[in-house]
């Protein structure tokens, strides 16, 4: 796996723009718009969300229900988006996405918005703009300037399936995204999903520093790759016990689904000590903590989500909560 790291660190040397002497770094801001894992409404921690912030351009990576809220608590206007990243389809990821891109819509701003995602980002889009027709024919305004169709504000961008290097996916005159699939899911062989569902990490290069946002995923030798030499490791975490307390006494949760949730939550998440590993691996220089599992409004404190950690791995961890930047 070091390998593997050190492999891409030369190469990524090979074609990364080389950095004027004379031109200062941007500042580029990592806001942690909602911190809370699992589609849960809370009080004290929105739906995951983040807002990249370099030279007044924002970008953002998943958009969680209440991200629109989320910026306007964060002063970061809507009209600076200039593209969405989606990790996976999981609901908490995407449930603001419709709201937020409908909105643009409306405040008339028509330049397609890279929207980059899994397979089956465009069949969203596609459905969003659909299902929004009838928005499209409540007016605003009498008269005025015909006001063109959501679906040609929006352009969505989707990721290869089978991304196992770390791969450019988006770059601009701020920002070089590249991603890579992560391990998120584990299908029985053959199924639909198993063909269609994909998740993905990214990196982020900015003129002053890197960030690497795992998105969600169990333990993978993808992250490390992708993270290598990273000034800042954005990673999901979960407490499993305190999950699976939560899980036990879910009203809302059938008892026989419990124990498949479960087996998600252990395989398809980062404990503690999974977060250090890939940290101390990868050489992170800084790790932030969100996404949160379970993150209830009840907690007392953050303990669980970095026991262990400081055994294994020797820099700076913090617990994000809302609106924190990094």
């Amino acid at each position: 796996m070091r390998r593997l790291a050190t492999a891409w660190l030369a190469t990524l040397a090979l074609f990364a723009a080389p950095a004027r002497a004379a031109d200062p770094a941007p500042a580029a801001q990592f806001v942690t718009l909602g911190t809370g894992g699992g589609p849960l409404t809370r009080v004290k921690r929105s739906e995951p969300a983040n807002a990249l912030v370099v030279n007044g351009a924002v970008y953002l990576f998943d958009a969680g229900d209440g991200t629109q809220r989320q910026l306007a608590a964060a002063g970061l206007s809507l009209h600076a988006i200039r593209a969405v990243f989606v990790s996976h389809h999981h609901i908490d990821h995407v449930g603001g996405l419709a709201p937020l891109l409908v909105t643009r819509w409306l405040l008339n701003e028509r330049a397609p918005l890279p929207v980059i995602g899994p397979p089956g980002t465009t069949a969203m889009m596609d459905g969003i703009a659909a299902g929004y027709r009838a928005t499209e024919l409540a007016p605003i305004t009498i008269g005025g300037p015909p006001i063109p169709a959501i679906r040609t504000t929006l352009a969505p961008q989707e990721l290869s399936g089978t991304l196992d290097v770390p791969t450019l996916v988006y770059q601009d005159a701020n920002i070089r995204v590249l991603a890579i699939t992560n391990d998120h899911y584990h299908f029985p062989p053959g199924s639909a999903s198993a063909i269609a569902a994909r998740s993905y990490a990214f990196r982020i290069e900015t003129a002053g520093r890197t960030i690497v946002y795992t998105g969600d995923s169990g333990p993978s030798a993808h992250l490390e790759a992708l993270a290598a030499g990273c000034d800042l490791l954005v990673s999901e975490v979960i407490d499993m016990q305190a999950m699976a307390a939560v899980l036990a006494r879910a009203a809302d949760i059938p008892a026989a689904a419990r124990a498949p949730m479960m087996a998600h939550m252990i395989q398809d998440h980062l404990t503690p000590e999974n977060v250090a590993r890939l940290a101390a691996a990868a050489g992170a220089k800084r790790v932030v903590l969100t996404h949160l599992s379970p993150g209830m409004d009840d907690e007392t404190g953050t303990a669980g989500y970095i026991a262990g950690m400081a055994a294994i791995y020797r820099g700076p961890v913090s617990v994000a909560s809302d609106l924190d930047r990094f």
